[in-house]
């Protein structure tokens, strides 16, 4: 989620793609080879996913037109309701009726503010029904293949961003895209909490149909990683990068992964939620101390059940108030991201082979295909852009068990190094790009 200017010098533009990024340098050393290798990759990675039943199509030399296996429910309507956490730090539902060709997003908890140049109320604010957010639905069409096409939407009018509409991609279980996007600025309180006029598109999201609160099922030791960033702190960025112990009581411990880092409870207990997520008050942020008052801010613990696995994605929900008059206490300790968490359990190479999509913190769409030791994240909608293409080589030796460390494929030893995680289908990828955090979630495909 980096910062570049919009047409104007007051105003910021969040995820308008720059002329020269940071994948865009880390690529242009050899553009032919990465997209042929990516190309080759993403070929490799489907080829692996339909001999391996991993939902791709099924093929007999005996019969003249094969039926494909869709990768997604043939309908869906309002029943089905994606519960999930996006990049601003919200927890939310999504659904959408594809008969209808409609959406609906309801925020169940945000700190992203409802109008510009004010922090209170939020999104989530439920008076007059405007905690929830509706549209039309279009079938995407800019997909390689129809396959493909047929379990992606487009969410009209959830943009901000004519030229970069919202989409939805949908699995079994899963939902990941972007969600509507807000126009963010605060004039700050007592001196503090500033909030620089920052537009963002949209915001990333994942969801899951169905949900585990049952902290008895939960309870585990986990690897996590994520992206943090603070408006009220120039959107500063930090990346999360720890291990977890959770205990059925929901009480828990956090252990930084960084130089010098601690371990401690960083909130309250978990408690289980009706809305299906778990929730920590009080929960410290990875820039602490707040910009202004005390912690208020909170995590939610939303664990998919996928595949026969659980796949814990946190976030951290910020709190802003500027009013002495609402009966809120004054502050800003504004923190907001995604992160997800992933069982402290060796990965075994050629388990987790396949394609996945998701979006990244640049606001980018991405498609991953791994294959083995090598993946390749490329730009489903440019695949032929070399620009957005990074190769990675994956270590499975783990000195960590489950987290499976990356390197540059045909790199040099100052390129970056990351990690990956997985469980049930969804993986989660930190890495540190020209000095700040990069992270993203993506869910399998095929």
């Amino acid at each position: 989620m980096h910062q570049h200017p919009l047409q104007d010098k007051e105003q910021h533009h969040r995820g308008q793609r720059p002329l020269a990024t940071p994948r865009a340098r880390d690529t242009q050393r050899a553009p032919g080879r990465w997209l042929r290798y990516g190309a080759a990759l993403l070929g490799a990675a489907l080829l692996a996913a339909c001999g391996g039943g991993g939902g791709g199509d099924t093929t007999s030399t005996s019969t003249a037109a094969a039926i494909p296996v869709r990768l997604c429910p043939a309908s869906l309507d309002y029943a089905t309701t994606f519960t999930g956490g996006t990049g601003s730090g919200e927890l939310v539902k999504v659904q959408i009726d594809t008969t209808r060709k409609t959406w609906a997003v309801t925020f169940l908890d945000s700190s992203v503010p409802r109008k510009t140049g004010t922090v209170q109320p939020t999104r989530s604010d439920t008076t007059g029904g405007q905690n929830v957010m509706t549209g039309t639905l279009s079938q995407e069409t800019g997909l390689p293949t129809e396959k493909l096409n047929q379990c992606a939407f487009q969410l009209n009018g959830a943009s901000l961003d004519p030229s970069r509409p919202a989409r939805l991609f949908v699995g079994d279980g899963v939902a990941g895209g972007t969600i509507p996007g807000a126009r963010i600025q605060f004039d700050g309180v007592l001196g503090a909490g500033k909030v620089p006029d920052t537009t963002f598109p949209y915001f990333q999201f994942i969801g899951f149909a169905q949900t585990e609160t049952d902290l008895s099922k939960i309870a585990g030791q986990y690897n996590g990683s994520g992206f943090h960033e603070v408006p009220s702190k120039n959107f500063q960025t930090v990346a999360q990068d720890y291990r977890m112990a959770l205990a059925a009581d929901g009480a828990f411990q956090v252990c930084d992964n960084k130089a010098g880092g601690t371990c401690s409870q960083k909130g309250k207990n978990f408690v289980p939620q009706a809305n299906g997520s778990l929730m920590s008050a009080n929960y410290q942020g990875e820039l602490s101390p707040p910009t202004l008052g005390a912690t208020l801010g909170r995590a939610y613990l939303i664990v998919g059940k996928l595949r026969g696995q659980l796949v814990p994605v946190m976030i951290r929900v910020g709190y802003a108030n500027g009013s002495v008059t609402n009966g809120m206490p004054l502050g800003a300790d504004d923190e907001i991201g995604i992160g997800m968490m992933a069982p402290a359990v060796a990965v075994t190479q050629g388990t987790v082979n396949g394609e996945y999509v998701g979006v990244d913190s640049n606001f980018d769409y991405r498609t991953t295909a791994l294959v083995a030791a090598d993946a390749a994240m490329l730009d489903p909608f440019h695949p032929s852009d070399a620009s957005l293409a990074v190769a990675l080589k994956l270590d499975f030796s783990q000195q960590t068990a489950g987290v499976v460390t990356t390197t540059r494929k045909n790199g040099s030893a100052s390129d970056p190094t990351g990690k990956f995680i997985f469980a049930g289908g969804v993986f989660g990828f930190l890495e540190s790009r020209s000095g700040g955090p990069y992270f993203t979630i993506g869910a399998f495909v095929q």
